[in-house]
């Protein structure tokens, strides 16, 4: 075995044992690290799913009121609906987003923004009776007519259980120290649900002035009692080792507030319901009291969460320290052992190999392996000269096959590109298209062809001249340039006609995609500050692989015929063929 080969053999198994050694610290430290960091955005998450739970249970209260007040509503009434109800959409639309980015949930990220869709949908029909119900005068608003309205807007809160299961889930999954406080967090959650939902229970009773039916008292019970188990539950996790001192607050703020003085009220309303229902206050009195004395549950709940953000904020940054003190540390053994290689090589190897792996090299016309550095007028230094002059030759001949084929390449560039607007012209547009269809059919992926023509260009030229022509022919290039996605082909066509094919757009998106490049051309300056008032428009018609398939050529008929209906139509419009 030659003396370089052993060498670099040494170096490789010391530098692979190495590496095999702090890789693997590296890998636990950037588990750890990933885990924290996906728990905080995770806890991010579930904080916006169970806000959405709270803002539907706040919209009750409210609701509640309203139903108790004559026709028209109260002017703070109605602004506390709405802004409630506003409140409640912006928590909808929130968490919508979050759900799209949640990684290994208990159900897909679809299925959690189809559960989402399915409770706001809920929701529109539920306000939708509680509309109903308050349109009527007070005086026909029935007991019946009341409790579907209320239980209407109780039935929303159940249908996002799933979604916050699943983030929760998820959450203890990427990081199990945190589910004690995940866990105690949506049991304070259920408690105010539950909270809120014991409340509703009292609307239709008090609105109508009337004693509990049977089947309200049943519920009320039932409420109770689920009100008394979850508290129970929370009153078992509060004493365990590593509970916040907010959190021992919260909950005693609960205790005092709504198991203290709100059951008081509570069991005031209960005597009088199982009365004569001589209640002596409406809903809307009954919310006022009732309603504030279940935010410090709420408020328990903030502080699990605030204390599990902090555990996993905690263990995140000792992890990195962690991590960057093993890097840097492995980063300076790997630098000192390749410095001793190095120097190994250098003084003891290097001479003597390098003029034989330069001459290696030549012959398979690779000049990058170096020669030694000329130490004396030797006959060595000959050779290294004359192998030297052979680098030089190869090099110049390699330059100039590389000219060639930059030639080559510049004139197959030239050939495919439209000289004007610098855009691809029809040939290259066709080939390429040609590859994306068959790519998009294999796949069963939607696409889009858009056919866009410039109206009265021939009028702009034979009026302002060529050179005005050729500016909008460039400003239309130019929007479209702005548009296009990354994977989209544009190109013109021929004349005042440009043409966009758009992957992964089904028929309505294309027509979105088709009336925004309309308004941006109508919108542009074609002359600039030089005569600011000329503007074209342009006509568009579009075509889509859901009715037509991937044929190349029928896209571009169906898109050409819609834009000719356009131009028919009046011009300046974006217009979808219908043909199947």
């Amino acid at each position: 075995m030659q003396l370089s080969r052993m060498l670099h053999l040494l170096g490789a198994l010391v530098l692979v044992a190495t590496i095999a050694l702090v890789g693997r610290m590296a890998t636990t430290e950037w588990r750890s690290v990933h885990q924290a960091s996906e728990s905080l955005r995770l806890l991010d998450q579930l904080r916006l799913g169970l806000l959405a739970v709270e803002m539907v249970s706040r919209e009750r209260g409210p609701t509640n009121g309203a139903l108790g007040d004559a026709l028209p509503l109260e002017a703070h009434r109605a602004q506390a609906l709405q802004e409630a109800r506003a409140r409640t959409d912006q928590a909808f639309d929130a968490l919508l987003q979050a759900v799209a980015f949640v990684p290994r949930p208990a159900v897909g990220s679809a299925g959690l923004a189809q559960s989402v869709q399915v409770a706001r949908q809920a929701l529109v029909k539920a306000r939708s009776g509680v509309d109903e119900a308050l349109a009527m005068p007070q005086s026909q608003r029935s007991a019946t007519t009341i409790r579907e309205a209320v239980y209407g807007m109780v039935a929303v809160v159940p249908l996002l259980a799933p979604v916050t299961n699943a983030l929760a889930s998820t959450a203890q999954h990427a990081y199990p120290v945190l589910s004690d406080d995940v866990q105690g967090a949506r049991l304070a959650v259920d408690l105010r649900e539950y909270a809120g939902l014991l409340g509703s229970h009292f609307t239709a009773a008090l609105v109508k002035g009337e004693p509990f039916s049977p089947a309200e008292r049943r519920a009320i019970d039932e409420t109770r009692g689920r009100i008394a188990q979850l508290r129970a539950l929370v009153e078992l996790r509060l004493p365990l080792p590593g509970k916040s001192a907010a959190a021992v607050h919260a909950w005693g703020r609960v205790e005092a507030r709504y198991f203290g003085v709100t059951q008081a009220l509570l069991d005031t309303v209960l005597a009088q319901g199982d009365g004569d229902g001589h209640y002596g206050l409406s809903a809307a009195g009954f919310a006022a009291l009732y309603v504030p004395e279940m935010n410090p549950i709420l408020e328990l709940r903030d502080a699990l969460l605030v204390q599990a953000h902090e555990q996993a904020s905690q263990e995140y940054q000792r992890a990195l320290r962690v991590l960057i003190w093993a890097l840097a540390g492995s980063g300076v053994l790997l630098v000192v052992l390749g410095g001793a290689l190095y120097v190994i090589q250098y003084r003891v190897l290097q001479p003597l190999a390098k003029t034989t792996r330069a001459l290696s090299a030549l012959a398979n016309d690779n000049l990058q392996a170096p020669l030694p550095e000329l130490m004396a007028d030797d006959e060595m230094a000959a050779v290294i000269g004359a192998v030297r002059s052979l680098q030089g030759q190869t090099m110049r001949r390699q330059e100039l096959e590389r000219e060639r084929d930059r030639l080559i390449e510049q004139l197959k560039e030239q050939s495919e590109t439209d000289y004007l607007t610098g855009l691809p012209n029809r040939r290259s547009f066709i080939a390429k298209a040609r590859s994306v269809l068959a790519q998009a059919m294999r796949y069963d992926v939607d696409v889009a062809l858009v056919v866009l023509d410039i109206d009265w260009f021939k009028q702009l030229n034979d009026t302002l001249g060529h050179a005005a022509g050729d500016k909008a022919l460039l400003s239309v290039a130019d929007v479209l340039r702005a548009q296009l996605r990354e994977g989209d082909l544009v190109a013109r066509f021929g004349g005042e006609e440009f043409v966009v094919l758009l992957r992964h757009c089904d028929r309505e998106q294309g027509l979105q995609f088709a009336e925004r490049l309309r308004e941006m051309i109508a919108g542009a300056q074609v002359l600039g500050t030089a005569d600011p008032a000329v503007a074209v428009t342009a006509s568009l018609g579009i075509a889509d692989s859901g009715r037509l398939g991937w044929g190349l050529d029928a896209l571009l008929s169906a898109a050409d015929a819609a834009m000719y209906q356009a131009k028919n139509a009046g011009r300046n419009r974006a217009v979808a063929s219908s043909s199947a």
